[in-house]
């Protein structure tokens, strides 16, 4: 085979691919559940910014908004964040959960995919906050980590 032939079926093949998957749409709900765990994040940041991180652990509720949400990116995903408890110069706990990054849309077989399970983990945070003159000596930033199952759509609000 000369190499112009395989140039050329190179070429073929990688536009036919481009346009199998021509639109990605990035989920904006998400929905997790694990051992009396329950947690939703909404994001339409591009509707009246709304952003809506709720955690549900055991019988406590926790509810973040906006720029009260934390979030990193990192390899393995996005790390969505709130804080749970403040005790002044003793600790702060955080409740953080990893978001793959996902893309809805129309797959290689022409299925259209509007949503997609994955597991990920919530991990509870203890932050040591001591106020002592010296540094405090052991783990400052202990984790506790749950399982979670979860699933992430694309919710289309009409105007």
């Amino acid at each position: 085979m000369s190499v112009k032939k395989m140039s050329i079926g190179l070429v073929g093949l990688l536009l036919g691919l481009a346009g199998a998957q021509a639109h990605a749409d990035a989920p904006n709900y998400y929905q997790c559940k694990g051992d009396n765990i329950a947690i939703t994040f909404y994001d339409h940041s591009g509707l009246n910014n709304t952003t809506l991180l709720n955690v549900k652990l055991g019988n406590s509720k926790y509810s973040a908004d906006g720029t009260n949400i934390e979030s990193k990116a990192t390899v393995i995903g996005t790390v969505k964040s709130l804080t749970v408890k403040i005790l002044p110069d003793v600790e702060v706990k955080k409740a953080s959960f990893i978001i793959p990054t996902i893309n809805l849309g129309q797959n290689f077989n022409s299925e259209f995919v509007r949503d997609v399970s994955f597991k990920s983990q919530l991990a509870i945070t203890t932050i040591a906050t001591p106020f002592i003159s010296t540094p405090y000596i052991g783990v400052v930033n202990s984790s506790q980590y749950f399982d979670l199952n979860c699933k992430a759509s694309l919710v289309v609000v009409p105007l």
